[in-house]
């Protein structure tokens, strides 16, 4: 499940994106809705997205604006991708926005078919995004606690399998995943990836799911606007207490106690 932030200055436009829309029907979940292009940009720094979808005109920092400061800030490859949101008497602004690199624009009011084909779209792209990651062998920190999987020296077809499991618990880890569902979109069967990635890691799918939830939590948790309960529903857990048993079994710590530095004990290896 990818993640994606609103953005959009008119409140009942605004909030009808963020209800009415079926976010996860097309593989995303809403991870935060703004009122203009600086509380966006905020929201992008703190909640990391995969897609932001955004007005052209906003006040403080208007779409063309965000898209700007989003490239500055962002590598090409860590950058949410920009869904732009314009009148008809913008069309110019939107053409500029592509330009800009933005990954397309639509029109108001929005037309539900052209707003399906092009999440489906921005779905295929951030998939293949994530393919490219995982099978560039790129030089990562060997795995260790809350490191990710990167295998050491010459690469394997099992190599490749596990990297692409783990780029699939980096976009869907909000979701209800499972190595069944993960081994199904990598086109492997569930056992095999099970004995492929513990073979590789060391840990289960399951327990590498459950480190991958609690570093981002541990990284949401940095920022006190957010609320405890709302890091637990951002990383994947709707229970919030639930979410945190888990998270001091893992880190030795409450969420309360790691946000204001107090640490029981070394989180387990």
């Amino acid at each position: 499940m990818y993640s994606l932030v609103v953005a959009e200055d008119e409140e009942l436009f605004r909030k009808e994106l963020c209800s009415a829309q079926p976010w996860e029907d097309w593989g995303f979940v809403l991870a935060g809705a703004a009122r203009d292009g600086l509380e966006a940009l905020r929201l992008v720094r703190e909640r990391l997205p995969d897609l932001v979808l955004t007005d052209i005109r906003m006040p403080g920092l208007d779409g063309l604006g965000l898209l700007e400061a989003l490239r500055e800030e962002f590598g090409e490859e860590e950058r949410p991708f920009v869904l732009i949101i314009s009148g008809h008497s913008e069309f110019e602004y939107a053409r500029r926005a592509v330009r800009l690199g933005a990954f397309d624009f639509l029109l108001k009011p929005l037309d539900d078919s052209e707003l399906s084909d092009a999440m489906a779209r921005i779905a295929c792209a951030l998939a293949a995004r994530s393919r490219r990651k995982a099978l560039a062998g790129a030089s990562e920190p060997a795995l260790a606690f809350f490191a990710e999987y990167a295998p050491e020296g010459p690469r394997d077809p099992a190599d490749a399998y596990v990297a692409l499991a783990v780029a699939d618990i980096r976009d869907r880890y909000v979701t209800e995943l499972s190595v069944e569902s993960a081994a199904t979109r990598i086109g492997i069967s569930g056992g095999h990836l099970s004995r492929l990635f513990k073979a590789k890691t060391g840990m289960t799918f399951s327990e590498y799911l459950v480190l991958f939830r609690m570093k981002r939590a541990a990284e949401l948790l940095r920022d006190p606007t957010i609320r405890i309960g709302e890091v637990a529903d951002l990383v994947g857990y709707r229970d919030q207490r639930h979410f945190s048993t888990i998270f001091r079994r893992v880190v030795g710590s409450t969420p309360t106690e790691f946000r204001e530095g107090r640490f029981a004990q070394r989180p387990e290896q």
